[in-house]
């Protein structure tokens, strides 16, 4: 594939869908676990690197940065759109998940309101929060928090890739 961002693009989606679902199929809560999901930024961070390196070699570092970053930040967007359509998909095919997160949250707003906020306006909130996620009968997985999601990791994403590219830059310049 001549395409580096592509090529590297859709070989970390496919690893990180792989990745997730063997997680999965392992263990549900494992799944839902922050660990497991953080660490398969190894896979991100490997890819990206890698598009930026053979980048750099086939068109140099001297130019635009906004050049530059193109290949990394492309490499993390068709990752994380990957990742997203999984996790959507999962969701959906397994509302066991959703009941799962669901108790997730509700003892972590729990576990607030016993330590205590500190703010009595804040623990109304909070107060306010359980009660609508205990008056919850229909779990569905929206799109639309989903999205969001994947929006606020691409910003995540820049960044990475803008230390990436100037990294490149640097390095190239010695």
């Amino acid at each position: 594939m001549k395409n580096i961002s592509l090529k590297y693009g859709l070989l970390g989606a496919v690893a990180v869908v792989i990745y997730f679902f063997l997680v999965y199929t392992a263990k549900k809560e494992l799944f839902l676990n922050p660990v497991a999901q953080w660490s398969s930024m190894v896979i991100y961070l490997a890819l990206m690197v890698k598009a930026s390196m053979d980048d750099v070699a086939a068109n140099g570092a001297n130019r635009d940065f906004r050049e530059i970053v193109r290949a990394p930040f492309t490499v993390f967007v068709l990752i994380n759109l990957g990742y997203w359509m999984f996790y959507y998909g999962l969701h959906l095919a397994d509302p066991e998940l959703l009941s799962m997160e669901l108790g997730q949250q509700l003892a972590f707003l729990k576990k607030q309101l016993t330590d205590g906020t500190g703010d009595p306006e804040q623990a109304a909130k909070i107060r306010e929060q359980i009660q609508n996620l205990e008056g919850t009968k229909d779990l569905k997985q929206p799109l639309g928090p989903v999205l969001l999601q994947m929006s606020m990791g691409a910003l995540g994403g820049f960044a990475l890739s803008a230390a990436i590219a100037a990294a490149m830059r640097f390095k190239q310049n010695d």
